[in-house]
């Protein structure tokens, strides 16, 4: 396993060789564009939204806060390793746009994400090499504490919001630009709204210095051993190498759509049961 140094370099590497797979000025102005879409997205109402402060204040029930995790699941956390392998797949469609073998740049990029998601160790990774660490075994561990049967999750019926929002992810699995962008603004979100989620769960006297929300978060935060930060910024770097392949405006579309669901998604969360 490569040690932090060698993930660093390897990562820097692969940057570099994304950035001379287009020309410069390709690169400069698709950056330009996509500057200004981040700017743009992080001025949606879903980054501000009230639940953020109710979820830290107590505001939810016990079965209220085992809903929310239930939809969540449902929303992003069981299906998110399905987009990353998507997306990793669908790279294929860059070698006849750019050459053949440049779909081995992005796939090695979104490797650093998808080895995380699978609890494989990495820089910001403490956690032995085991499928029980990956992201999604972990959430299901924080539904345990939560103390929700079996039987609940089995026939827990999942708001229409919630099925909107997988219906969306996966309705871009066939399309490289669309995936790989739907997984940026995702990543957003969870660094936005895992901190609270956590903090509603810790104020449930539920520990979360170790498993899912211990993983969930950024790299500047010393509290965990996260690294959502860098899966962002490394999916808008693939999104930068292919932008001018693409319409801009139907780019900036589907970024605020999947804003807007998850948007309806988190005010129905706030709805009081």
């Amino acid at each position: 396993m490569c040690n932090a140094t060698q993930n660093q370099t390897a990562r820097q590497t692969t940057i570099d060789l994304l950035k001379q797979s287009i020309p410069k000025e390709n690169w400069d102005e698709n950056q330009r564009k996509l500057d200004l879409l981040k700017e743009q997205v992080l001025k949606h109402p879903l980054f501000e939204h009230n639940i953020i402060t109710r979820l830290k204040n107590k505001s939810f029930s016990l079965n209220k806060i085992q809903s929310i995790h239930l939809e969540y699941q449902h929303s992003i956390v069981e299906i998110f390793t399905d987009a990353l392998l998507m997306s990793q797949f669908q790279a294929k469609q860059l070698d006849n746009k750019i050459f053949s073998s440049v779909k081995m740049y992005p796939r090695f990029l979104i490797a650093f994400n998808i080895n995380d998601e699978f609890g494989l160790s990495s820089d910001h990774n403490s956690y032995k090499d085991t499928p029980l660490n990956s992201h999604f075994c972990l959430f299901k561990k924080v539904l345990d504490d939560l103390s929700i049967s079996k039987e609940t999750q089995d026939t827990f019926v999942f708001s229409k919001e919630a099925i909107n929002l997988r219906n969306f992810l996966e309705s871009t699995y066939s399309d490289y630009i669309k995936v790989v962008l739907a997984l940026a603004i995702a990543e957003q979100q969870v660094i936005t709204f895992s901190p609270p989620l956590r903090e509603s769960v810790a104020n449930l006297d539920i520990a979360v210095n170790r498993g899912y929300y211990n993983v969930h978060g950024t790299t500047d935060d010393g509290t965990t051993e996260a690294a959502d930060d860098l899966h962002e910024q490394d999916l808008w770097l693939l999104l930068t190498q292919a932008l001018h392949f693409y319409d801009f405006e139907e780019i900036s579309q589907i970024a605020f759509d999947y804003c807007d669901l998850w948007n309806a998604f988190w005010n129905k969360m706030d709805e009081t049961a």
